[in-house]
């Protein structure tokens, strides 16, 4: 854990190089789990997590996949938290 930081969580081996929707959904739902279950994501909201949608004509699951994970590691910079 690098220095300065308050917490640590290990989710990055959650994470998908499958881009297909069931795959990607499948991931989010791993990380929803994790940050659901802990205490340093209070406040944060991983309903869309759970809800990627299907590939349509303007933006595939992975974008949306990870527009998400940028969220998310905003989040945990602004409290301190390692991602690994």
């Amino acid at each position: 854990m690098g220095r300065g930081w308050n917490h640590k969580i290990k989710i990055k081996h959650l994470f998908t190089e499958d881009e297909s929707h069931e795959a990607v959904q499948k991931s989010m739902n791993a990380v929803a789990d994790v940050l659901d279950k802990g205490t340093f994501f209070v406040g944060f909201d991983t309903k869309k997590f759970r809800a990627i949608p299907a590939d349509n004509e303007f933006f595939e699951p992975v974008e949306c996949a990870n527009k998400l994970l940028e969220k998310l590691y905003d989040f945990a910079d602004d409290r301190r938290i390692w991602i690994a």
